[in-house]
């Protein structure tokens, strides 16, 4: 330690002698007579997100591969199968009247694909759809002219509304 006392005594004394090359560094970036701004930090600013309530259900895949389910139209219960490959929530006409959900003639103004060919449909809401206790409110539903696809399909216009679903171990995990 004492052979070292010498040295940090020496290093001290050329610092003190010498500009800091951190001086030098500053002093060329502002030229002769300009004043050194300092900009402001970046403030950070909270943002209200909504917290997941912890609401989560789990579903176990089918023999086939697939995610059934049990679903809650405005009180009214309804299998779905879900399906990240379609757009919105989708039911056919006679399911949609047995659900409650209402559309006139007219409002058959968009085109559809389904694995039957294109066919007509119409956007509607339901006020509330659940799955045992993750739910969601005012959801769009497209509502298939004739028969439907044969299954209600809960696509993505439910699935976006969650904080996250995933897939693993063979079971699809939705939570609020």
């Amino acid at each position: 330690m004492t052979k070292l006392l010498p040295l940090l005594i020496g290093a001290t004394a050329v610092a003190l002698v010498f500009p800091s090359a951190f001086e030098r560094y500053r002093a060329s970036l502002v030229s002769e007579g300009e004043v050194e701004r300092l900009e402001p930090p970046v403030a950070v600013v909270e943002a209200a997100v909504p917290r997941p309530s912890g609401r989560m259900v789990r579903l176990p895949a089918g023999s086939d591969g697939h995610f059934r389910v049990e679903a809650r139209f405005d009180g009214r219960n309804e299998e779905v199968l879900v399906d990240t490959g379609a757009t919105y929530v989708a039911l056919g006409q006679e399911t949609a009247r047995r659900l409650g959900v209402r559309v006139d003639p007219s409002d058959f103004v968009h085109r559809a694909q389904t694995a039957q060919g294109t066919v007509r449909a119409a956007l509607a809401k339901v006020r509330r759809l659940s799955i045992g206790p993750v739910e969601a409110a005012d959801v769009d539903v497209m509502v298939l002219e004739g028969q439907g696809p044969g299954v209600t399909l809960l696509g993505m216009s439910f699935l976006t509304r969650l904080s996250r679903f995933e897939v693993s171990d063979g079971r699809l995990t939705l939570v609020q």
